[in-house]
């Protein structure tokens, strides 16, 4: 098996880079917090409903790891800035499907460029075949930590 074939050093120096860039990745998003008035936490829903379209507030729960309560109280507050929308589930109606605003896709695109350009800065000398290699690495790790979270939990 290959996983025996694995250098436990290196095991232990992705880890801690992992955590290290998680780490810089939520400093980031503080920054951006500060920069947009946009709170972190609020600023991870709307990316999540950038990326999965309309949910209900369940599932969006189950993507960003949190009790539903905790979404619900970000939905609420997002929904009062006028970024989320809600209507109810056709196949439920005890149920809603929440969505990005108009309100909350500007918001959404304004934090993404900011991001980008501070990322654009901060990796100026990279060439773009290195930039293009990072992210193809970076979309292959997520499905490897999403694999070893299920097997903790087993």
């Amino acid at each position: 098996m290959l996983a025996s074939l694995l250098v436990p050093d290196d095991i232990d120096r992705l880890i801690d880079s992992l955590a290290d860039l998680v780490r810089r990745h939520r400093n980031l998003t503080v920054r951006l917090a500060r920069e947009t008035g946009l709170a972190a936490s609020h600023m991870a829903v709307l990316a999540t409903l950038g990326r999965l379209g309309e949910v209900r507030l369940h599932a969006l729960a189950d993507e960003l790891f949190v009790d539903p309560s905790v979404v619900s109280r970000h939905i609420s507050a997002l929904e009062q800035e006028g970024c989320i929308d809600r209507r109810p589930d056709p196949a439920d109606a005890r149920a809603a499907l929440i969505r990005l605003s108009h309100s909350g896709e500007a918001a959404l695109s304004g934090v993404r460029e900011r991001r980008r350009r501070h990322l654009q800065s901060a990796m100026a000398d990279w060439t773009q075949p290195e930039v293009a290699a990072l992210a193809t690495t970076l979309q292959t790790v997520a499905p490897l930590l999403d694999q070893a979270t299920s097997e903790v939990s087993e």
